[in-house]
């Protein structure tokens, strides 16, 4: 075992919520009058924090930000959770790292209520030690931060731990706290992005995140 304790990023890395993302993104936008983007453009939507997505990715103008941030909250409890799903093979992976008795947490810049929503919703709740998610306002979901409060919370040995996240956003978060990360190429980033913030593994799917993490076969 490379590592004793790994945290996983949730959107883009356990689950595929990008659908799910889209369709509330989509409601707020038409319900304020808003022209709405693509699907391909919003999958840059995945990864930062729900204001700086509204307001960089999608165009929401500055002073709409907070009003389509409370609409989003608000619609996500009912709007595309049907679309939402652990990627395939990511159950497994985790029943085998608890098997191995490897500490598990998700560190997201969701709210750690609906990360825990979603956590027991698609089935992984019972798989996962530890979550820390955003705090309520405009700047208390940054990655980095939030990484930096699971080490203390957690307080593991940093060359025992190691971030796994699809943005680049996770391996910042990870180089800033110095951990190892591992950058997944099946969610929302690509390969560009993760070696551009210097990700200490890349893998192509949930099959070689799960050798790397068991086996300790390393990724590119």
């Amino acid at each position: 075992m490379l590592y004793s304790t790994v945290l996983f990023d949730l959107d883009g890395t356990l689950i595929e919520s990008g659908p799910g993302i889209f369709a509330v993104t989509r409601t707020v936008l038409n319900d304020m009058g808003l022209d709405c983007p693509d699907d391909e453009h919003m999958r840059k939507m995945v990864g930062p924090p729900l204001r700086n997505s509204l307001r960089d990715v999608v165009g929401v103008p500055d002073e709409l930000v907070e009003e389509a941030a409370m609409r989003y909250r608000a619609a996500a409890r009912t709007i595309g959770l049907e679309l939402i799903r652990p990627y395939r093979g990511v159950v497994d992976m985790l029943s085998k790292l608890k098997e191995a008795k490897v500490r598990t947490g998700v560190v997201t810049s969701k709210l750690t209520p609906v990360a825990r929503d979603h956590l027991v919703r698609y089935g992984l709740n019972g798989y996962i030690d530890y979550v820390r998610g955003g705090i309520e306002g405009a700047h208390g979901a940054y990655k980095s931060d939030l990484l930096k409060a699971a080490l203390s919370d957690l307080g593991a040995d940093v060359k025992s731990v190691v971030m796994v996240g699809d943005r680049k956003f996770d391996i910042e978060a990870a180089n800033d706290a110095c951990i190892d990360s591992v950058g997944v190429l099946y969610g929302y980033g690509d390969i560009d992005e993760l070696k551009a913030h210097g990700a200490t593994y890349i893998v192509n799917d949930v099959e070689e995140l799960a050798k790397l993490l068991l086996s300790g076969e390393a990724g590119r």
